[in-house]
């Protein structure tokens, strides 16, 4: 017998490293299992700190359109699935960009430096130079090349020269203050937001559109980004392949991002065992 209702109305995941497989794929198991779960009555959010068009880049438009919201940058602003509609933003204004950079440049005058603005993505040549090395998962261009940004942003990222980007979040922290969020996502930068911007937020505003709250949210997630998220949400569940940090906030854990953890816990939630055959997804062709 088929259960009903599902126990949490909404659903709230991260992306790299959760419904991500290493291979920057979404696997059919998981896309089956997120459709078993809007079949059950469950509306589906997305919340990564890339920016939309770095979402697009790695799902199909057809699995994305499974998904209610898009959450990007953090929390900083929230989307629909085709990029349309923004249902909330919060952003750095350039003056206060100015600041933080010319700030943060002094101490760290390898490090190079970008910024979201929604649809582009702004940079100095020290980032562009960076990005070409490897390992920043950003797409900074020649032709948005600044020194400052002019306008307005969604997220300031800092890719250090030398060195691993969450062993500066302490320190940058320090010297910016409390009113800045400092995370890192394995994206090869330090990412700052406003204090007031996290992934828990952004799903909060998300959650209350819809009439409910965080309460009635599962989430899943397996870094640093996700921890605001996974202690607030009704349930928060860490990937297999979360660091202990991250798994000890959570709730409960399931299984890795290669071993479909999210689409293992969504079949335990639904009451669905692993004989239960899933839903088909057929792409358009």
């Amino acid at each position: 017998m088929q259960p009903s209702n599902p126990p949490f109305p909404l659903l709230v995941s991260d992306l790299d490293g959760t419904l991500l497989t290493n291979q920057k794929t979404v696997s059919p198991e998981t896309i089956a299992a997120l459709v078993l779960a809007r079949e059950h009555g469950m509306s589906l959010a997305i919340a990564s700190a890339r920016p939309f068009r770095m979402i697009q880049a790695v799902i199909d438009p057809e699995a994305l359109a499974l998904f209610d919201a898009v959450i990007v940058s953090n929390g900083a602003a929230i989307f629909s699935s085709d990029g349309t509609h923004v249902l909330h933003e919060d952003a750095l204004a350039p003056e206060e960009l100015a600041v933080l950079i010319t700030h943060l440049r002094a101490l760290y005058p390898d490090a190079g430096f970008g910024w979201e603005s929604g649809t582009a993505f702004g940079s100095d040549r020290r980032l562009l130079d960076l990005t070409a090395r490897g390992g920043v998962l950003r797409d900074p261009h020649p032709d948005r090349l600044s020194d400052l940004p002019t306008t307005s942003a969604h997220q300031l990222v800092l890719a250090p020269g030398e060195g691993v980007p969450r062993d500066l979040i302490a320190a940058i922290r320090r010297e910016i203050g409390d009113t800045y969020a400092v995370t890192d996502s394995l994206g090869g930068v330090v990412e700052i937001s406003p204090a007031r911007v996290t992934k828990a937020d952004a799903a909060t505003v998300w959650a209350e559109s819809l009439g409910h709250s965080l309460a009635q949210v599962v989430a899943f997630g397996d870094e640093h980004n996700d921890l605001p998220l996974l202690r607030a949400a009704g349930l928060g569940i860490a990937m297999g392949n979360a660091s202990d940090e991250v798994r000890q906030a959570a709730d409960r854990a399931t299984a890795t991002n290669t071993d479909h953890g999210v689409a293992r816990a969504l079949r335990t939630l639904l009451g669905f065992d692993e004989a239960t055959p899933l839903p088909r997804f057929e792409k358009n062709s």
